[in-house]
């Protein structure tokens, strides 16, 4: 019989964002995910662990390190039930079988890349046109679930906040007026287009400071109706402008440099701290302007997630988290990033979705799940079909998962003390299990994680929310 609970060998991305040496939660897993290829360096950034069987960084049998697991599962298709019916090639070019999304531990201590995931035709299009670059032709939509407290920026903030935000604080408004772009966004402030076009006449201004500023005198005057000494406000670029922001906070506290706006003072607080953040790390980037103005800030605490679609604005601030998405590496980007290496702004803004709506409605419900029995799992669902996450918290009692229509990929992320086991129960095999192995579970697989174990599991998910484990 076929092994359908196969342990893998998975690989960490040293993206320069990510957290660095033990500050990356990646530094605990990577001795068991990565086995005897695992190196550590107190100042190595951690930035993504990768469990998938994407070209880019396939996960490998652990039994047979030679051995990626899309070649394994080429040679046992009945492992992925009915994926290959669903998506016969999700990766273009590739002849092997391959799980439907790509699952990752993601940590980073500054932002990533401003960015967008294309939608299929645009990835088509990107692929045929430069397959070195981009991959694969799929999509992306993606899960963010927080491990620790996390903030990320994600769309675009409902109309009228951007509008306040841009009207009301003073380096904004002086700064943005001459674009012609900027008036025409405020006389039509419901017109996604005008929003569009004032992004991109921002996304393209001189980042770097000329060091020559316009002087506003008595600018608190005005804000508060005090005496205090004249203020630089920044003229020329987004470097003066952001400059002078921070230092305004610093000197009287965010909730008087933002009284005109929408925020509350939990919100004026979160951004100045992704100012201060931003510029540390891309100093006068006109990204920053996009990011702290335009787009929402949203918190999540342990256990909470969100949810982007294709095409949707996003970059990740701080924290870590397990990322799922569709199997695919494509990404477009604008800004927090080196000039060379941004993608084509017009095909970024065209491509990019743009509705503005609130940051509450990012976040993704989580449920108890009915295809879980005894202690039971936390499931995070979304629209797309290629994946869902579930999460089980190590208890006292065991959890048994029913056989899904599909293949899943689960980490171990805490054990017990005495010891800890997963059973699969089809085959009647129990493996004992440490913190940061990586499993690979077969479709039509009954499942038990015993006493003790947590566990983070990405599935296919075929929308069929009583999945039965029939593969016919």
């Amino acid at each position: 019989m076929t092994q359908r609970v196969i342990r893998l060998l998975c690989d960490a991305q040293n993206y320069p964002w990510g957290k660095v040496g033990t500050d990356s939660i990646i530094s605990q897993m990577g001795p068991e995910a990565s086995g005897k290829d695992w190196k550590f360096s107190e100042t190595t950034p951690y930035a993504e662990l990768w469990m998938t069987t994407h070209p880019n960084l396939p996960s490998r049998l652990y039994e047979s390190p030679s051995t990626t697991l899309s070649s394994h599962l080429d040679a046992h298709p009945e492992l992925l039930g009915i994926v290959p019916q669903k998506f016969p090639k999700p990766v273009e070019g590739k002849n092997e079988k391959h799980v439907p999304f790509l699952f990752k531990i993601l940590t980073c201590k500054q932002a990533l890349p401003l960015q967008i995931h294309p939608d299929k035709k645009l990835a088509a299009e990107l692929h045929a046109r430069d397959p070195s670059k981009f991959v694969d032709a799929n999509h992306k939509p993606e899960i963010a679930c927080a491990l620790t407290p996390f903030l990320g920026f994600a769309g675009f903030a409902p109309f009228d906040r951007i509008a306040t935000n841009i009207s009301t604080i003073p380096e904004l408004r002086d700064f943005l007026q001459p674009l012609p772009s900027y008036q025409l966004f405020l006389d039509d402030r419901l017109n996604s287009s005008k929003l569009k076009a004032l992004v991109k006449d921002i996304l393209l201004l001189n980042p770097k400071s000329s060091g020559i500023l316009e002087s506003a005198k008595d600018v608190l005057k005005t804000l508060t109706g005090t005496q205090d000494p004249p203020m630089e406000r920044g003229g020329g670029d987004a470097q003066g402008v952001i400059r002078s922001l921070i230092d305004r906070v610093e000197q009287h506290g965010p909730e008087a440099v933002f009284a005109g706006t929408m925020w509350n003072d939990d919100q004026k607080q979160r951004i100045s701290a992704a100012l201060r953040k931003t510029q540390e790390f891309y100093a006068g980037d006109p990204g920053i302007i996009v990011a702290c103005f335009f787009m929402n800030l949203i918190e999540l605490q342990p256990g909470e997630a969100m949810y982007v679609q294709e095409d949707g604005l996003h970059a990740w601030l701080d924290g870590q988290i397990i990322e799922l998405m569709a199997n695919s590496d494509d990404v477009l980007n604008a800004a927090f990033i080196e000039g060379g290496e941004k993608d084509d702004i017009n095909i970024f803004i065209d491509t990019m979705t743009c509705d503005p709506r609130p940051a509450e409605t990012y976040k993704l419900e989580r449920h108890n799940w009915a295809l879980s029995r005894g202690a039971g799992a936390t499931v995070y669902q979304v629209p797309a079909e290629e994946f869902s996450l579930f999460h089980i918290v190590g208890t006292d009692a065991s959890t048994t998962v029913a056989p899904l229509n599909g293949p899943a990929i689960a980490i171990v992320t805490a054990v017990s003390s005495s010891g800890s086991q997963i059973t699969d129960k089809t085959c009647g095999t129990m493996i004992n299990v440490k913190k940061g192995q990586v499993y690979f579970v077969g479709a039509g697989t009954e499942i038990e994680y015993g006493p003790g174990v947590e566990v983070w599991a990405a599935f296919y998910d075929d929308q069929n929310r009583g999945q039965t484990g029939n593969m016919k």
